[in-house]
């Protein structure tokens, strides 16, 4: 549930922690115990203080992400996290447990995928 204020909520808090559970930072991995939750879209540029605009940030990444320049971080409504550097190099980061989307099915004999079943009225190769 959104709040208006700028200061999450405690149920707001435990929810990011919980999903999160470290610095969503790309390779960072600070236990969220010692993590910010942060605003994704900045508070004062109209972001919603919801749990789908709020991550948790170690205090360095979080300096980063606000006063550093070109740095770019964006959030989908399930938590994926996209952050891009000031040379447009792009990471994701999901949170705990979170599996990748399924990788499109390889195209019929591509190397490595198993062949096609046998129909069970197909006869048997004598």
């Amino acid at each position: 549930e959104p709040t208006d204020r700028y200061t999450p909520t405690r149920p707001q808090q435990r929810f990011v922690r919980t999903r999160d559970r470290t610095c969503r930072f790309p390779t960072c991995g600070q236990r969220a115990g010692w993590a910010d939750a942060d605003h994704v879209i900045p508070h004062a540029s109209g972001g919603k203080t919801d749990c789908a605009n709020l991550c948790c940030l170690c205090r360095s990444h979080h300096r980063l992400k606000t006063f550093a320049r070109g740095w770019r971080f964006a959030m989908s409504p399930d938590g994926v996290l996209t952050v891009t550097t000031p040379s447009g190099i792009t990471r994701t980061t999901r949170p705990p447990g979170m599996r990748p989307p399924p990788e499109r099915d390889p195209p019929p004999g591509a190397i490595g995928t198993p062949p096609p079943a046998a129909r069970a009225d197909d006869p048997p190769p004598f």
